[in-house]
C-alpha cells in the first residue's frame, strides 16, 4: 500500500482521524471487520491495520470502505466539526492520492440549493456584500492571486489554494490584492420554509 494520506502539519492526524472514523462507522453500522472487507474488496488485515492508525490507504481504499458502509468520503477523513468561519490553507489540507490525487476542502450538506460561481477579484477592488438571506454560507476557494476575504471583522488573506466557508448572512467583504485574483464559489441557499 503506497503511503498516500499527507498532511503537510501533522502527517500523522489524518492517519488517526482515518483510522477513528472507519471503526466508528464499521461499528454504528454493525458490520464486522469480515463483513466490510466483503463488501468493500479491501481486505482484512489491511482494515485491521486502517483502524489500528498502522496503514495508509489509497483513494480507491477509501472509496471502497466509504461505498461499503454508504457514507460519503468525507465522513472518513474530516477530523471534527467545524466552525462557522473555517479557513482551510492550502499546506495543510488532507490529501489523499492513488490513480488520481485529492485534496479534501470542505463538506457541503445542503438541504436547499448551491449555485458554483467562477469569480474574478478586480486588483485593488474592495466590494463590501451586505448580509444575504438568513441561513445562506459561502465556501470560496482561490485559485490564483490574494484575496482577503469573510465577515466584516473576521476576514482573513487567502492565497491560491486555500479556502474559507463563512455565514453570508452578515455583511462580508472581498479585497483583492495587487494583481487580479480568481475563485470559485459555492452559495448554499437553506431550503425555504
Amino acid at each position: 500500500m503506497d503511503t498516500v494520506v499527507t498532511h503537510m502539519r501533522r502527517p500523522e492526524q489524518p492517519l488517526k482521524s482515518v483510522a477513528r472514523n472507519v471503526r466508528r462507522l464499521r461499528l454504528a453500522s454493525g458490520t464486522s471487520l469480515d463483513g466490510l472487507a466483503a463488501s468493500s474488496g479491501v481486505g482484512r488485515s489491511t482494515l485491521a491495520r486502517l483502524e489500528a492508525g498502522h496503514a495508509n490507504p489509497t483513494i480507491e481504499t477509501l472509496f471502497a470502505i466509504a461505498d461499503a458502509l454508504r457514507v460519503p468520503l468525507g465522513d472518513l477523513v474530516e477530523e471534527s466539526a467545524r466552525p462557522s468561519v473555517y479557513v482551510q490553507r492550502a499546506a495543510s489540507a488532507v490529501r489523499v492520492a492513488g490513480a488520481v490525487e485529492a485534496r479534501f476542502v470542505d463538506r457541503l450538506s445542503p438541504t436547499g440549493t448551491a449555485e458554483i460561481l467562477s469569480i474574478r477579484f478586480p486588483a485593488g477592488k474592495r466590494r463590501k456584500a451586505s448580509p444575504h438571506a438568513p441561513g445562506v454560507v459561502e465556501h470560496l476557494l482561490i485559485t490564483d492571486g490574494v484575496v482577503e476575504a469573510g465577515p466584516v471583522g473576521e476576514t482573513v488573506v487567502l492565497a491560491a489554494g486555500d479556502f474559507l466557508r463563512f455565514p453570508a448572512d452578515v455583511p462580508h467583504v472581498y479585497t483583492a490584492g495587487a494583481t487580479d485574483a480568481f475563485g470559485v464559489v459555492v452559495m448554499a441557499y437553506p431550503q425555504p420554509a
